[in-house]
């Protein structure tokens, strides 16, 4: 099985290599057109297959991202470029502490209207938290435990989160938003409604009961069974379905069936990937 993950691996360093924008940053289309969103997830990738790489257009692109006063065009400008920059273990311009703080200090999560094109009930505070869990920037108790408290007002009886029912997706960002903020997610005892999302032959499926499977499932799915330590029932099958969503072009689409290839989705694979077979190893050490 290893052999295997490591080929798959192998195919998506070339596929991010070859989006490389001849001025700096990342283009999953290939035009010169680079943006933060797939210049954080070819790095992301690089950086989780241990694959050097220095360039200084790339730093001076996600630099560019911030403004002279230190602010970005969103949050999420912040995220791709902060954390991107930390991947290339260099700094932002100016400092983006005050701006990243603002942020944390006047976000309120209202469940009810979030926008249409979220996916997530926990998508853009996990991007705050992950803001300050990696970049340097330090959280004070107080903000802590506000984001502590807001996440855990999702939880619901089943042991998964999400609002008015849990999901695979926000029950992975919730734990790894509260294991970054050295929350005990052990006694959250999320192993039941995690087991329920498994499903043959994809691996995970979001929701209990349904069997449609895309591959931020499926990570969500591997990336909470590792926060909870413990192991998917179908380990094969999970490594199939990512293997079924490779391109010939060595990048990953959403689901198999030919769908386009992307810089996300190919972070997605490859991180599952990493972590399956770490599993696998342990599976057959005697």
């Amino acid at each position: 099985m290893n052999a295997i993950v490591r080929k798959l691996k192998s195919r998506a360093v070339d596929y991010v290599m070859a989006r490389l924008c001849r001025n700096g940053g990342f283009c999953f289309y290939r035009l010169e057109e680079p943006n933060g969103a797939d210049t954080y997830y070819a790095l992301a990738i690089l950086d989780l297959l241990n694959v050097p790489f220095r360039d200084r257009n790339t730093e001076s692109f996600l630099q560019g991202l911030q403004h002279a006063d230190g602010t970005y065009d969103g949050i999420y400008a912040a995220f791709y470029s902060l954390c991107g920059l930390r991947l290339l273990d260099r700094k932002p311009v100016y400092d983006p502490g005050p701006y990243v703080a603002g942020s944390v200090g006047a976000y309120r999560l209202d469940a009810d209207h979030l926008p249409a094109e979220v996916t997530s009930l926990f998508q853009r505070p996990a991007c705050l938290v992950d803001l300050f869990l990696q970049t340097g920037l330090e959280a004070t108790r107080k903000q802590r435990d506000r984001f502590i408290r807001l996440i855990l007002e999702f939880r619901n009886s089943d042991g998964g989160f999400g609002y008015r029912r849990s999901t695979l997706t926000d029950t992975a960002h919730a734990l790894r938003m509260l294991q970054g903020l050295s929350y005990p997610v052990a006694s959250l005892r999320t192993e039941k409604f995690i087991r329920q999302c498994e499903v043959i032959p994809f691996g995970f499926t979001d929701m209990p009961g349904s069997s449609l499977s895309y591959l931020e499932y499926l990570d969500a799915g591997v990336s909470a069974s590792q926060i909870g330590h413990f192991r998917p029932r179908y380990l094969e099958a999970c490594v199939d379905f990512v293997a079924g969503c490779q391109n010939r072009n060595g990048g990953f689409a959403r689901a198999g069936q030919g769908g386009i290839s992307t810089l996300e989705n190919t972070f997605y694979a490859v991180r599952s990937l990493k972590i399956l077979e770490v599993m696998n190893e342990r599976r057959e050490t005697p």
